[in-house]
């Protein structure tokens, strides 16, 4: 029997792009979803170039070494989810759009931090990672962080963005990111953040290993919805309005400098 959109759960399988087009893609994909014209949806990705984003709440001057991202020609993004500073290079990313109604809307924010994680946790262990969930909004395993996400709710919709840390470079992440001096050091950052790679080795960076955790992880936010899994790209009219929506927001130092947009 035929199952209602309601019932189902798109999932896009993107391939890499700049920050400013993920963001965008991600803000058209809400959209549609507020409007009933797509299903929750999925959409897992990577970031080609390497990019940095900040929380909708962060300032870029005192969170990003802005010279220095721009000297190696790192663009830096301001994200609508919450959160902090993130440099996205070795990485799986995830946003998962689904209207606040069902099991979701009856939730707390704390509550929906530790259901849309399980998914991803369920998804680690399987492939040999001991996960487990870390209030606020982090998954944790071998001791450090290995996944964190951020949400926002607009228009009748819940985002959540989430990633999962293939690899670390330090070295890069104290360059770009205004680490406090407290976490810079070895016993800081070092010991508090961790990646597949450090815990299994380079099976981590091998792309059938990427592929084989990406596709579980969408079977298990299927599950957790109660729903048929329906692979698609973005629509026509999605993506026109990601174009857009890079354009004026995403792409504009207005936006990113002082959280100004007309569009959103």
């Amino acid at each position: 029997m035929r199952r209602e959109m309601s019932d189902m759960l798109r999932v896009i399988m993107d391939g890499p792009k700049r920050g400013a087009a993920n963001m965008a893609a991600d803000y058209a994909v809400l959209l549609s979803v507020s409007k009933n014209e797509s299903p929750a949806t999925l959409r897992i990705y990577r970031w080609r170039p390497p990019a940095v984003t900040i929380g909708y709440f962060q300032s870029m001057r005192d969170d990003v070494r802005r010279d220095e991202c721009e000297k190696d020609g790192i663009d830096v993004i301001r994200r609508i989810t919450g959160g902090g500073a993130v440099f996205h290079e070795h990485e799986i990313t995830y946003s998962l759009c689904v209207p606040l109604r069902g099991r979701i809307a009856v939730v707390s924010v704390l509550e929906s931090y530790r259901l849309l994680c399980s998914p991803v946790i369920a998804a680690l262990r399987q492939c040999g990672i001991d996960a487990h969930y870390s209030p606020v909004n982090d998954i944790v395993a071998g001791g450090g962080k290995i996944s964190g996400c951020a949400q926002t709710r607009r228009s009748g919709v819940l985002l959540q963005h989430g990633t999962i840390l293939l690899d670390v470079d330090f070295e890069k992440m104290f360059r770009y990111l205004n680490v406090p001096p407290e976490k810079s050091a070895d016993g800081g950052s070092r010991a508090r953040v961790t990646s597949i790679r450090t815990l299994a080795g380079g099976r981590a960076m091998d792309e059938h290993f990427i592929r084989g955790l990406e596709e579980r992880c969408a079977d298990e936010f299927a599950l957790l919805l109660d729903a048929d899994i329906a692979r698609q790209g973005l629509s026509g009219k999605e993506t026109e309005c990601a174009a857009e929506i890079e354009r004026d927001v995403f792409g504009n130092e207005r936006w990113n400098r002082e959280r100004k947009a007309t569009f959103l």
